[in-house]
């Protein structure tokens, strides 16, 4: 991992509007998740849902989205908990520790911006092996719940993020 990357986490910003459209992945990773631009088009539909930019050096390197809405409900009984949703790593940043940086980088995001939230959950596919990885390196458990999505089975993976 190249520790000399910047990496920062952002409210996302209409400055960054072109980035993220013209932000692509790779067709074997657009099976586990939403484009960017999709997923802001929902964020303006569904209030509770909160963009959020991956930075490196004022560039957008990732995307995610922080989902407090009633979906969350689908994951975890915990009344404290957000959903990370859409989460992805631009194909330019993808390998170098951003990633990783960017979830260690979560918890004191959220205790800063959601000061009410104590977890974080997701949702990952069984056959996405590289995002299991990355979560279980990044502080996440697997719960052993099960969830399933357009793609088939998750895993449910949680982050205590009072104690990360």
């Amino acid at each position: 991992m190249d520790n000399t990357v910047n990496v920062a986490l952002a409210f996302y910003s209409e400055a960054y509007e072109s980035s993220i459209h013209s932000y692509t992945l790779p067709e074997e990773q657009l099976i586990y998740t939403a484009l960017p631009a999709e997923a802001l088009a929902k964020c303006k539909e569904k209030r509770d849902r909160t963009p959020v930019l991956i930075l490196t050096e004022n560039k957008v390197a990732g995307f995610f989205v922080l989902d407090a809405g009633e979906a969350v409900k689908e994951y975890t009984e915990s009344s404290g908990a957000l959903l990370i949703r859409s989460y992805s790593i631009h194909p330019d940043y993808q390998g170098k520790g951003v990633g990783k940086k960017s979830l260690k980088l979560l918890p004191s995001f959220i205790n800063h911006h959601f000061p009410t939230k104590n977890e974080v959950v997701l949702g990952v596919n069984y056959k996405n092996t590289a995002a299991q990885q990355l979560y279980k390196r990044s502080g996440f458990i697997d719960t052993g719940r099960h969830i399933f999505g357009s793609q088939g089975k998750q895993f449910v993976y949680e982050m205590d993020i009072k104690k990360a």
